[in-house]
């Protein structure tokens, strides 16, 4: 009798487990406020790029217009906020809901472009919010933004320490993660990569493209938007710039690729390396100088690994095998 598949089932959920934990003990062990920082805009673009690989890697759209969804999770939670007086957490899940419809209705509307056109598309999509943010002051206030009280308190999801945000960030992480995990595992995961390879021959063979694309789009979106309310209350500041500009979608699908697009953990691995190697920069070498460090780095990133680190680490743990093979065989 072989145990193997087991093995393989129990091993990953053991690792996962185990890391889970370590990550919950990182508050107690990181005291510094720069460090704690860092780890925690770590976790918030790892949510997003996750958040961004369902569509963008399960199901092969490259979207450029994911900070409109972003933008919508912070400016609705912020503005129920204000407005009614009602909880983030609360509003969390009504931005959701409000930019999952609006991904749905972007997955209908692109669903017969392919290539460039979709690309073109969603960042299309992408700069008509971003331009209703910046114009529609009565609503948003353009280019001066909106506050969060700080009087506001845990109920509404506002803390004076770092260590609060560290474990909404992790929680929120999970949560893309597990979310990422069960696509992959049922029906529509297999209909989305099926999608992602050749679509035509997927239509051929009965997969419903349609209901496919939209469900992808509507659940990045969702997701999305999730991660835009966390950063609105751990900001407690929020304008166009910062939500729902174009540079902020090109780095949440960059921090995808460098970690590894269509894998379940690669986005993880793009922000622990994408986000410090910026941050540290700017923080050490200033404006200029970062960006020039910045860009050198990840050029050779890509250059080095063009599956993304996930893909190169795979493709060295099939290498090692056929040389411990050949060596025997010597």
């Amino acid at each position: 009798m072989r145990f193997r598949p087991a093995q393989e089932g129990w091993l990953p959920l053991a690792a996962g487990l185990t890391v889970f934990i370590l990550l919950l003990l990182v508050p107690l062990v990181v005291t510094d406020v720069f460090w704690l920082g860092l780890g925690i805009t770590v976790l918030m673009w790892a949510a997003l790029a996750t958040a961004w690989n369902i569509s963008g890697g399960l199901a092969g759209g490259l979207s450029l217009g994911h900070a409109a969804f972003f933008g919508i999770g912070a400016y609705t939670s912020t503005l129920l906020y204000l407005r009614l007086d009602i909880s983030p957490w609360i509003g969390l899940f009504a931005g959701g809901a409000i930019a999952g419809l609006a991904g749905a209705v972007l997955g209908a509307i692109t669903l017969r472009l392919r290539g460039p056109f979709f690309v073109l598309a969603t960042l299309a999509f992408g700069i008509v919010i971003h331009i209703i943010a910046v114009n529609w002051r009565d609503l948003t206030r353009g280019s001066a933004g909106l506050v969060l009280p700080f009087g506001g308190g845990p109920a509404n999801m506002l803390f004076a320490g770092l260590e609060p945000y560290w474990y909404i960030g992790l929680g929120l992480l999970a949560l893309t993660i597990a979310v990422t995990l069960a696509i992959q595992r049922s029906r529509l995961g297999y209909y989305l990569i099926a999608l992602r390879e050749d679509e035509d021959a997927a239509r051929c063979l009965g997969v419903r493209v349609v209901q496919c694309k939209v469900l992808a789009s509507a659940i990045s979106a969702m997701l999305t938007a999730f991660a835009g309310t966390f950063y609105a209350a751990y900001i407690q500041y929020i304008d166009p710039a910062s939500t729902t500009q174009f540079e902020i979608s090109v780095q949440i699908a960059l921090v995808a690729i460098v970690g590894g697009v269509g894998t379940t953990l690669g986005p993880a691995v793009g922000a622990l390396i994408v986000i410090p190697i910026g941050e540290i920069s700017r923080a050490w070498l200033g404006g200029g100088p970062a960006l020039m460090v910045y860009g050198v780095l990840l050029i050779v990133i890509v250059l080095a690994a063009p599956r993304g680190v996930i893909g190169a680490l795979e493709w060295l743990a099939g290498r090692l095998p056929r040389r411990q093979k050949a060596s025997r065989h010597a």
